[in-house]
């Protein structure tokens, strides 16, 4: 079993100063030997690992109720299931494309192809909604011209055309043509002027709302998977990830119904498409109806139509639920994606369709008050190391919408439903702690700290505390009709806004989770016999020892003198047996799972000799390898002057050094 040192060992701060004085004894010229010392701390500095953090070691405070383990992004024991995925290959060129709601031509395929532009001739035909499980295709409508507003969403384009190229052959040769689909948003005024008759209340945040959501991506996919956007969310915008976010229930109905109700599946009205008599969608108290009051514009927009939240169990939507709704488009659309290139539509990347749809109703309705929400399936619905075509493409979206200062004026929330569930990561403990946490992140203006100081300081602490679906109800009602930290939350509420602090001591319990979907974990003590004691106890001293190992001439090399209490972390048995749902609704569970513990962590307290220092640590075993890491060693008794040899110039070794010259009185 290999033992792996922190990397900031080789960080030592007398580094410097060791390698001058190595130099200057053999007489090397004072300049060459500060050059030499500078490149050899350089290239410690360069080829530093990122500090491994303890595998179950998490934020959260002290006194938490709820501890939730810090799932991190750089252990080896997780790389198997990640892989580097090739670029798309969509077709070159598309004939026409969309922008602000006009049809243009593509002139660059044009000349590409050769067209003769006198012989081009287009058709669109709309696609418009039956009803949530048929759309309907109208008769052709010509394109007259380059720049033609198309009032519609959804449409399909046919367009043919001749070559100017002749060739002896040509009458043998079909003439080029070009068909696929498109979506662009196109502005509804009869409903602009609606909301326009709205009277406007003071009682709510000056906000829109855009979620942008992706199925199946836990915290540590998300930021493997999308580097360049997690980095541009935390570094440009700001944003707060919620890092104790844990799911409710089996799926994504049981994850979007409690955003957008604050209720959950079996609390509503019963809407199952086996079940004699009941009712559509549209009886749930969706969110979007109270914005839509409010003179909000709303979207929706769900790619993968055969296993939509609403659909696939469920009736769907008697009526259209928002004024843009995308689902007309993929009903209409789909059949042509088996013919397209992998993940593609004409020249673009398929999740490109749903990004530049919000990213249009955004800027189509600047000047109005705007709730939008995208949900897209197919990136990772079934494997996770896909959602890396995306990550270039969300940036650039976020970018657009940064730069154009629609983020100013918007509440912003990135998340998905719940971590990967068909990967073989799920048959993990790893995995199946990942399944429970999804990414969650919130993001709000850069002037929202300054007004609302308070509420911004609660939000952050809060991203440390057990946070639910149920929560960002909350917060979406507090958009509405704001109370923020002044508003009464106990421990008994299942739904607490964002905005006011959640009690740290908030259990699964009191946020409604059921045993096997908690998260939390749980300590259990270990007997002393136990092999793996014998093992995190030698790794703690000798790694403490390793640490004064350049003051050995000052201070003693310590040795066991007592072990006095060893626990260890894990998911709590529910979690770890759980194996799935035994219904299609995801109600009953089973419990015949006996994952592969991917690490342990180990809370020990030992008192060492000479001296009598106790330490408490918390160390990983993963993977065959004791991870030590000193940030999580403490000294938790007294250590006095045991260390004035070394107290004025060594402050990183005053809780670890018992000075020699002590030893003999120690005795």
């Amino acid at each position: 079993m290999a033992f792996t040192l922190h990397p900031k060992m080789r960080l030592h701060p007398t580094l410097l100063f060791k390698c001058f004085v190595f130099l200057k004894r053999r007489r090397v010229y004072l300049l060459t030997a500060i050059l030499l010392c500078c490149v050899v701390a350089a290239y410690v500095l360069s080829n530093s690992e990122r500090p491994i953090p303890s595998y179950f070691t998490s934020t959260s405070e002290i006194n938490q109720e709820c501890v939730h383990p810090d799932l991190f992004q750089y252990d080896s024991a997780l790389d198997k299931f990640y892989h580097k995925v090739e670029p798309l290959k969509c077709r070159e060129h598309d004939w026409v494309y969309t922008r602000g709601g006009r049809l243009f031509y593509n002139q660059t395929a044009l000349k590409s192809l050769d067209l003769d532009q006198e012989t081009l001739r287009c058709n669109y035909y709309v696609l418009s909604r039956k009803d949530d499980f048929s759309t309907d295709v109208s008769e052709e409508k010509p394109i007259y011209r380059d720049g033609q507003v198309i009032p519609v969403d959804f449409f399909k384009v046919r367009c043919t055309a001749k070559t100017n190229t002749k060739h002896i052959f040509s009458i043998f040769l079909r003439n080029p043509s070009y068909s696929n689909y498109h979506a662009h948003v196109s502005k509804k005024n009869g409903e602009v002027k609606d909301i326009d008759n709205v009277k406007s209340t003071a009682t709510g945040l000056p906000l829109n709302v855009m979620i942008v959501g992706f199925d199946s991506v836990s915290q540590v996919a998300w930021q493997r998977n999308l580097p360049l956007t997690y980095r541009f969310m935390k570094e440009t915008l700001g944003s707060v990830v919620l890092r104790s976010y844990n799911i409710v229930g089996d799926g994504t109905p049981q994850a979007l119904i409690p955003i957008l109700t604050g209720r959950n599946e079996v609390e509503l009205p019963d809407v199952l498409r086996r079940h004699e008599g009941a009712k559509t969608v549209d009886v749930y108290p969706m969110i979007w109806k109270d914005f839509k009051k409010a003179g909000y514009m709303t979207l929706w927009a769900e790619d993968k139509p055969i296993i939509g939240t609403f659909q696939y169990r469920m009736n769907g939507f008697l009526q259209q639920p928002t004024d843009h709704y995308m689902r007309t488009f993929y009903l209409g659309a789909s059949g042509q994606f088996g013919k397209e290139r992998h993940m593609c539509l004409g020249n673009k990347a398929r999740h490109i369709v749903p990004l530049d749809y919000i990213h249009d109703f955004n800027t189509m309705y600047r000047d109005k008050k705007r709730f939008s929400f995208v949900f897209y399936n197919e990136a990772s619905h079934d494997d996770l190391n896909d959602l890396q075509l995306v990550d270039s493409d969300l940036m650039h979206l976020l970018r657009s919408l940064y730069d154009a200062g629609v983020m100013n004026n918007t509440l912003l929330i990135t998340m998905s439903d719940h971590g990967s569930r068909y990967s073989n990561i799920r048959s993990t403990s790893q995995g199946l702690l990942e399944e429970r946490m999804p990414f969650v992140a919130i993001t709000l203006p850069s002037w929202f700290a300054d007004v609302y100081p308070e509420e911004w300081k609660n939000l952050n602490i809060n991203s440390h505390r057990l946070t639910t679906p149920y929560d960002l109800n909350a917060v979406l009602h507090d958009v509405l009709d704001f109370k923020g930290a002044k508003a009464k939350y106990s421990v008994q509420n299942r739904s607490i806004s964002l905005f006011s602090e959640v009690p740290i001591e908030r259990t699964c319990a009191d946020a409604d989770i059921e045993p096997h979907w908690c998260a939390c974990l749980a300590w259990e003590p270990v007997e002393l016999n136990d092999p793996a004691v014998n093992i995190v106890t030698a790794a703690l001293i000798s790694f403490i020892n390793s640490l004064i190992s350049d003051e050995y001439e000052k201070c003693s090399e310590l040795s066991l003198k007592e072990i006095l209490s060893v626990t260890k972390i894990k998911p709590n048995k529910k979690l770890l047996s759980f194996s799935g749902s035994q219904d299609r609704d995801g109600r009953v569970p089973e419990f015949h799972n006996k994952p592969k513990m991917i690490a342990t962590d180990y809370r020990i307290t030992i008192e060492t000799q000479p001296g009598g220092a106790r330490f408490e640590a918390t160390i990983t075993i993963a993977d065959e390898t004791v991870k030590v890491i000193e940030e999580n060693i403490s000294r938790i008794n007294k250590y006095g002057n045991t260390s004035h040899c070394i107290y004025a110039r060594r402050d990183d070794l005053r809780k670890y050094c018992f000075c020699r010259d002590l030893v003999d009185n120690n005795e």
